[in-house]
């Protein structure tokens, strides 16, 4: 009999916060109408290093300005 494994039970090494940061990243990503390939964030958002953390992962430039966040 196969067990079901949920899949936050395989996220264990990321904590809660972590990982809010990072569906708000992808979802912001995802809203994106081409391929992104810069992000820009604001010096002053909640997840400057993780947003940052994840666009390098993702390959995207990062521009932190002193605007709106968003990735185009």
């Amino acid at each position: 009999m196969a067990k079901d494994i949920d899949a936050l039970e395989t996220m264990d090494e990321y904590s809660d916060e972590e990982y809010s940061a990072y569906l708000e990243y992808k979802e912001l990503k995802d809203r994106c109408m081409i391929d992104p390939t810069t992000l820009y964030i604001s010096s002053k958002h909640e997840f400057l290093s993780e947003w940052i953390y994840f666009a390098n992962a993702d390959d995207l430039d990062v521009k932190v300005i002193d605007g709106e966040t968003r990735i185009c």
